[in-house]
C-alpha cells in the first residue's frame, strides 16, 4: 500500500529525501530532511537577511563619591547605601557605620569576660595544685606517722586506702583529739562520712534532712563538698584533698551547707581541734 501524501522531499537538489517527518526552516520555510533542517547545512540565505543590528546608546554609571567625574560601564552598588562607586571610592566610608560591626561589638564582650573568667579560674586551679603537691610533700612524713596506728576496714587492700588525720565533732567539747583513719579512695565524700563516723562512733544522721548534717572541712574551715557523691580522686585530682590529710567531721545545719558555711565564722577554731 501506497501513500503519496505522506512526507516531502528534501529541497536540496542533491538530497530530495522523502521524509515522512519533513522539518520546515524557520527562516526560509523550504522543507528539509532531518540531515539538512540546520541552517548550515542547506546554506540558508534567510538567516542572514533577517539579521537585525540594533545600535544601542552606552551606558555609563557615574561615581556618587562628591567630586569624582569617574564613570564606569558597570554598576557596582553599595551594599548599605545601594549608590555606584568607581574603585578609587569603594572604600566610602559608609560600612564604618554598618549594623554588623555593632553586631560584632555585642558580642566580643561575652567573649571577652568569658576568656577572663577562665584565665582566672585556670590560675586558682593551678595555685591550689601548687599548694597541693606542697602539702603532699609535708604529708609524706605524716603518713608515715599515721599509717601504722590507723584505723580502718580491713577489707580494703592496702593500695587503695587513703589515709587522713580526723578531727570528731567539737559537741561542746573544749577540745577535739584527731585520729588517724584510712578509707577507700576509690569512694565518694559520703561513703568516707559513713566511715568516719563509725570508727569515731558519732552519730551520722545524713539521711535525716530535718537533723544536723556531717560534712567534711579543711584546717582552713571551709568545707570540702557540699554535694555527698562527689568522688574522692576527683578531689584529689583539683587539688582539694591530699593522701595524708588532716580533716575536720563537723555537725552544720541544711542552712549553713546552702550557704557555703566556714566553721571558724562562729565560737569553733582551728585550736580546738587537736592534730598532734
Amino acid at each position: 500500500m501506497e501513500f503519496p501524501e505522506v512526507g516531502a522531499q528534501c529541497n536540496i537538489k542533491e538530497c530530495q529525501t522523502l521524509d515522512f517527518l519533513p522539518i520546515e526552516c524557520s527562516y526560509c520555510h523550504m522543507i528539509f530532511c532531518k540531515d539538512h533542517a540546520q541552517t548550515a547545512k542547506h546554506n540558508c540565505t534567510a538567516v542572514i537577511d533577517n539579521v537585525v543590528v540594533e545600535k544601542k546608546d552606552t551606558v555609563v554609571f557615574k561615581c556618587s563619591f562628591d567630586g569624582c567625574h569617574n564613570s564606569d560601564p558597570l554598576e557596582m552598588k553599595c551594599v548599605s547605601c545601594q549608590n555606584h562607586y568607581c574603585l578609587q571610592h569603594r572604600h566610602h566610608g559608609c560600612l564604618d557605620k554598618a549594623p554588623s560591626l555593632s553586631k560584632r561589638e555585642k558580642y566580643r564582650l561575652p567573649k571577652e569576660q568569658f576568656k577572663k573568667a577562665k584565665a582566672e579560674t585556670d590560675l586558682k586551679v593551678q595555685e591550689k595544685l601548687k599548694a597541693a603537691k606542697n602539702r603532699a610533700l609535708a604529708n609524706k612524713i605524716k603518713l608515715m606517722k599515721i599509717k601504722g596506728s590507723a584505723k580502718g576496714a580491713k577489707s580494703i587492700p592496702s593500695t587503695e586506702r587513703m589515709y587522713f588525720l580526723v578531727a570528731p565533732p567539737l559537741e561542746g567539747k573544749d577540745k577535739s583529739c584527731a585520729k588517724p583513719i584510712f578509707i577507700d579512695k576509690n569512694g565518694n565524700v559520703g561513703k568516707a562520712i559513713d566511715s568516719f563516723s563509725k570508727i569515731l562512733k558519732i552519730d551520722n544522721k545524713n539521711n535525716d534532712p530535718t537533723a544536723p548534717q556531717l560534712r567534711l572541712f579543711n584546717t582552713s574551715g571551709d568545707i570540702l563538698s557540699e554535694e555527698l557523691s562527689v568522688l574522692l580522686q576527683t578531689m584529689v585530682s583539683d587539688g582539694s584533698i591530699v593522701d595524708g590529710d588532716s580533716l575536720i567531721l563537723e555537725y552544720v545545719t541544711k542552712e549553713e551547707i546552702e550557704n557555703g558555711v566556714n566553721i571558724f565564722d562562729g565560737e569553733r577554731c582551728i585550736d580546738k581541734y587537736n592534730f598532734v
